[in-house]
């Protein structure tokens, strides 16, 4: 009888110890309580998703609520998107109206994430001088690699204030990125520095501050939104500046319909290339491991197509 009680007395021991294990390590979980306790971040699009998984590497588990292939300026989040923002410990989102959405979400009452970050207004603290185009902020302002060092320090100041742990390993990968974004800007800078032309036509006001960065001018077909319609004095208004200018290469965009590029290339006998706006990537440039610094680079060997550059 004796040797039975001790074997429960056992029992009971390493359930409780077992039990206080698993209570212990529950507790110290982080509070965003994600599979692998790390920082949960929700992002409106493409770039600031790059982003913060570059800077965050294991640490972070992040969302791109927009789907591969799918412009952003007219999403709309789902019932199940807007529970996964409330559940978030961040939320990254561009702002300067480029998520419609957000308005009427911040309206609402729905549970929100720990931390929202506008990067309009962070950028805008920072003394970035943002373009206006038809009396509202140009808000492409991630295509301008420089202005991407400065999104890259602001993602990683937040994820060190919510995760001060593992403020080395965020340092170091935002070290890495913002090297790469130097990079890139330096290629950019060299590799349109000597062109025949210093114009290009593009489908929408996307490239503004590319442009700007750059020395270039950039045409755009309609207006900050890829979906506008052109009436048909302002095509014939362009197809006669682009004559006048003696553009042959008329950029289409990856996500959006290149009718208006193709009519315009027809009309002056000119071709159609592609210019990648990152806002979204194709579900084939996913597959094919494609991101922001890729993408830029192809769009620096189109222009520099399109521009005669040597």
């Amino acid at each position: 009888m004796t040797k039975i009680n001790h074997k429960l007395v056992f029992i009971v021991i390493i359930f409780a110890v077992a039990s206080g294990v698993l209570f212990l390590l529950s507790s110290r979980a982080p509070q965003s309580d994600t599979e692998n306790g790390g920082i949960r971040i929700v992002a409106s699009f493409y770039p600031l998703s790059y982003v913060a998984k570059a800077i965050g590497g294991d640490f972070v588990t992040v969302r791109n609520l927009v789907p591969a292939g799918v412009e952003p300026h007219d999403f709309q989040p789902s019932p199940r998107d807007l529970v996964e923002i409330g559940n978030a410990d961040i939320l990254l989102y561009n702002g300067a109206s480029l998520e419609p959405w957000i308005k009427s979400w911040e309206q609402g009452n729905t549970p929100r994430p720990k931390r929202i970050v506008n990067m309009a207004n962070a950028l805008k603290g920072q003394g970035v001088n943002f373009i206006k185009s038809d009396g509202v902020i140009d808000p492409h302002f991630w295509l301008d690699p420089v202005i991407m060092k400065s999104e890259t320090e602001i993602i990683r100041d937040v994820l060190i204030q919510i995760d001060p742990a593992h403020k080395d390993m965020f340092n170091d990968n935002s070290s890495r990125l913002y090297d790469s974004l130097g990079l890139l800007d330096l290629r950019f800078r060299e590799g349109l520095s000597m062109c025949a032309s210093r114009d290009v036509v593009v489908l929408h006001k996307a490239f503004n501050y590319l442009a700007r960065q750059y020395g270039f001018s950039a045409i755009s077909i309609v207006g900050i939104s890829p979906d506008a319609e052109p009436s048909s004095k302002e095509l014939a208004r362009i197809i006669e500046l682009v004559r006048a200018k003696g553009v042959k290469h008329i950029f289409s965009e990856t996500v959006a319909s290149p009718k208006f590029s193709d009519l315009i290339a027809r009309e002056v006998g000119g071709t159609t290339l592609l210019i990648n706006t990152i806002e979204s990537l194709t579900p084939n440039e996913v597959q094919l491991g494609e991101d922001y610094i890729s993408k830029m680079e192809t769009n620096l060997n189109n222009l520099r197509k399109a521009m005669s550059c040597n």
